[in-house]
Order: C-alpha cells, then structure tokens, then sequence
C-alpha cells in the first residue's frame, strides 16, 4: 500500500469517526442505548446477517448478466466471491470496493479492467435509479415525515448544489473530449481508449438478453436491502411497531448516509438513521441505538464474506498459476 493509499484512508477514517463523534454527542443516557442494542433478538440478526450475504450473492449473479454480451463468461461463484471481496475493501476505504473487484475478475478471469469498470458504472447508475424510486415512494406516502427529515438534515444550500451541478458538466465535457483523443499517442490515446472500453461496458445493459434476469436480481437485492434492516427492527422491542412506510423512509436515510465518504458508513450511517426514525416519531436514543445494530450486524458479514472471497480467488489464481 502506498502512502497516498494510507493517507486516503486515514483522512477517511477520520471523517467516519468524526462524524460518529458528533452522533454519539446527542446520546443522552448511554446505559439506555447499551440496552436497546442488548434487547435485540438473535434470530433478527441472523436473518439480517443472511439477507446481507444473499444480496451479494444476487450483484454477482447479475453482473455477470452484464459480462455475457460481451463474451467474458466467468463462474458464478468468482463474480460472487468478488462483489463480496469489495464489500470488504469498501468498510475500510470508501468506494475502493468497485475497483478491488473489477481487479479481483480481471486476475482471474483476465477481462479487461476498462469494460469491467463500465457494468459496475452501469450497475450504480440503475442502484441510484431504485433508491431515488424508494425516495418518490416515501414522498407520495410520508410526505410530512419525508420533510421533516430533510429539514433535520440540513440540506446543502441551492448555491453549493448549483456549483456541484456546474462542476459535473465541466466534469462530463472533459470526459467527452478525452473520448475524442482516442488514436492519439501518448497519455491522451491510453486515456481516450480507456474511457471508450468503459463506455462498451455501460452499453452492456442495452446488448443484455436476459433483461428480465437483470431486473429481477434488482428487485430481489434491493428488497433485501429493506428486508436486512426491516427483521432488526422487528427484532428490537423499542421499534418493533414501526410501520412499512416509515421503514422504508428510515431506509432512504441510511441508503444516503451510506453515500457520504467514510469507511463502511460509520457515523454517517448512524446520523443518517438516527434522523430518520427522529422524522417518523421516534424520540430518544433507540434510532442510534438500531443504526447500531444493524452497522455491526452488516459490517460482521461483509468482513466475513469478505475475507472469504479474498480466500477464494486468491486459492484459484494459485491453482491456475
């Protein structure tokens, strides 16, 4: 690891703890958060801790959806034990986990890094379309709960979010250019011939045969996605009322909390749900106290899984020498 990799991942750390820090500030009576967490039921987390892995399991089957028009055919359980191995990299540095995995295939499978980099672009892209689904669905069925949690979010002002806008045209334009290089020698043409096998890769979606395949693995990862967090409310007394609608709101704020930059979610993913059950009535510590649970519950079986895709591939590049 080199030291920018390990500088990169400090200040990532850093971040996450920080903002565990400032959760962990509006903690009134901490014996009373060790308790909820104590109180939630084994078979809650176990179920949680299945879900997670099926979920995996379900993005490996379907990336390899996408992998097929292209004639690369890797087996089902190196695609799997390789979105598990960036499960694993994604909890210590933030999005590090796309490419650990693109580079895990590419050793085993010798598929070109370019075209494996445009399916998880295109497999992220499709992810933002069923969470900004979940979004419009929490504001058509919970719309007060909805704003109030956007309130206690405190949103970026519309300037900064016209300047992220601003700089991600002048992002797109530049990409755009770059693509135009391509026959060029030097960095230029590498460069332009890399972001056109990325662009192959994106455009897996429309070559796709199995496009009811495709959906279903979607409907099914993201409907364990609700389900992995839903059981442990099920399981935890102080929630265990929560209805449909406000859990997939408290979903929504997770799934956003899990966007901002600190490894595994940390802090960011216990603010985000601690404000969400806040926005659908519950008060106190008990969202903090859930955001917990369910943190320690994924992150025991990314690691896990993790580190057993790790194994794995690292025994089939041996065995294939």
């Amino acid at each position: 690891m080199t030291w920018r990799k390990v500088l990169s991942t400090l200040v990532f750390f850093a971040i996450g703890m920080g903002l565990f820090w400032l959760a962990m500030q509006g903690v009134e009576d901490t014996d009373a958060l060790v308790r909820d967490m104590r109180s939630a039921k084994w078979w809650g987390i176990a179920a949680s801790f299945l879900m997670g892995y099926l979920a995996i399991v379900s993005r490996g089957l379907r990336w390899n959806l996408l992998l097929a028009p292209m004639g690369h055919h890797p087996s089902p359980s190196r695609s799997v034990h390789a979105v598990a191995f960036s499960y694993f990299a994604n909890a210590f540095v933030p999005r590090s986990g796309e490419v650990a995995r693109c580079a895990a295939l590419n050793q085993t499978d010798d598929i070109p890094v370019d075209l494996l980099l445009g399916t998880v672009i295109t497999e992220r892209v499709v992810d933002f379309l069923m969470l900004f689904g979940l979004v419009a669905f929490s504001l058509v069925t919970n719309l007060q709960a909805f704003l109030l949690l956007m309130e206690k979010a405190e949103l970026p002002a519309t300037a900064s979010l016209v300047t992220l806008a601003a700089l991600g045209l002048a992002g797109l334009g530049l990409v755009f250019w770059l693509v135009q290089q391509k026959g060029r020698s030097g960095l230029l043409g590498k460069m332009a011939s890399f972001l056109q096998g990325i662009g192959q890769g994106i455009q897996s979606v429309l070559a796709m045969e199995k496009r009811a395949a495709f959906m279903a693995h979607t409907f099914f990862i993201w409907v364990m996605y609700f389900l992995m967090s839903y059981v442990l409310f099920l399981a935890i007394p102080a929630v265990d009322t929560i209805g449909l609608t406000d859990a997939v709101l408290v979903m929504v704020a997770g799934g956003f909390g899990m966007v901002l930059p600190a490894p595994g979610g940390i802090g960011s993913y216990h603010w985000a749900v601690s404000l969400g059950f806040a926005a659908v009535g519950f008060v106190g510590d008990i969202g903090f106290a859930v955001a917990n649970v369910i943190w320690l519950t994924q992150t025991l079986m990314m690691v896990a899984a993790g580190g057993l895709g790790y194994i794995v591939l690292f025994l089939y590049r041996m065995r294939r020498g």
